[in-house]
């Protein structure tokens, strides 16, 4: 946990200085790739206009991170925008961005585990049961 919090830390330091530069390059820095699938099962959702999908990454879970998921309007300075295709808008607090970096994002829909998975490269490990991760 010790070497999330300063692997976060190292991370919003270089954010700071790349916005203070240019803040394009500060918005297009994460993107994550969904397939078409969950493109079609988050659209799904309905999200109303100019509202948002926010995907963080929180503290939780037995391998110490989780993600959070959830609709918002608020898109502050410290936001990026990873995905934007068709209706769909997804965004990350700045810190969690470094977390996200390539995640990829399907859906499956077996009849045991259907629902939505995350594949992430930045993962050190996970939990049994898929809930969490280590950065």
């Amino acid at each position: 946990m010790q070497k999330d919090m300063e692997m976060l830390n190292s991370y919003w330091q270089q954010c700071e200085l790349i916005s203070e530069k240019s803040s394009l390059v500060f918005t297009t820095m994460t993107k994550i790739d969904i397939t078409p699938k969950a493109h079609e099962e988050l659209l799904k959702l309905d999200i109303p206009e100019g509202s948002f999908l926010r995907i963080n990454v929180i503290p939780g879970g037995c391998s110490g991170m989780t993600y959070s998921a959830a609709v918002d309007q608020d898109f502050s300075n410290e936001d990026v925008a990873v995905y934007e295709q068709e209706r769909l808008r997804i965004v990350t607090d700045g810190g969690s961005a470094i977390f996200l970096e390539g995640l990829h994002i399907d859906y499956s829909d077996d009849l045991i585990r259907s629902g939505f998975r995350f594949t992430n490269p930045n993962a050190q490990g996970s939990c049994g049961c898929g809930a969490s991760f280590a950065g």
